[in-house]
C-alpha cells in the first residue's frame, strides 16, 4: 500500500478512470448512490477514502468504491436492487447515474456491461465486482447509456 495520498488505497476503483477529470466526481457518486438507496433510508457521503455509510439503523463502516457500497446494499437487501433497474431508463445518463447502474448490473447479473459515452480515452476493457467486463466505448455526445 502506497498511501502517499493519506486514502490507504492500492488502486483506484474501476469508476475513477472513467470519464473526463473531475474533482467533483465523489460527491456526484455519493448523490447519485444516495438517490440509489434512498429508498431503504441508505446515505453516502464522500470520503477520502471512498465513501461514509449511514443505513436506516445508523453508521456503517466506510466503503473503499461504488463497487463496495453496492455489494453491502445488495447483501443487505437481496434481490432488491436488480428491482430498481427497470425504475431508471438506461440512456441519457448522467457520468454518476451510469457508474452506479453499471455496477448494480455487474452484481445482479454478472455478465459483461458496455457503458457508452463522451469518455476522452479509448475503447477499453475495466471489470467490476471483481471480474465482470465493463467496456467503456467512447462515443460522442453529453449523456451516456449503460447496456
Amino acid at each position: 500500500m502506497c498511501a502517499a495520498c493519506g486514502s490507504g488505497r492500492v488502486r483506484a476503483p474501476w469508476e475513477d478512470t472513467v470519464g473526463p477529470r473531475d474533482p467533483g466526481a465523489s460527491r456526484r457518486l455519493a448523490a447519485a448512490l444516495t438517490r440509489w438507496l434512498g429508498p431503504w433510508r441508505w446515505r453516502v457521503t464522500p470520503w477520502p477514502g471512498g465513501y461514509a455509510l449511514t443505513g436506516p439503523c445508523g453508521a456503517l463502516p466506510p466503503a473503499g468504491g461504488v463497487d463496495e457500497v453496492v455489494a453491502r446494499a445488495g447483501a443487505a437487501r437481496p434481490g432488491e436492487l436488480g428491482r430498481r433497474l427497470s425504475d431508471a431508463p438506461p440512456d441519457g445518463l448522467d457520468l454518476a447515474e451510469a457508474v452506479v447502474r453499471v455496477s448494480v448490473l455487474a452484481l445482479e447479473r454478472g455478465h459483461p456491461v458496455v457503458l457508452a459515452g463522451p469518455d476522452p480515452g479509448r475503447a477499453r476493457r475495466l471489470h467490476a465486482h471483481g471480474g465482470v467486463a465493463v467496456d467503456v466505448v467512447p462515443r460522442p455526445g453529453a449523456a451516456w447509456s449503460v447496456g
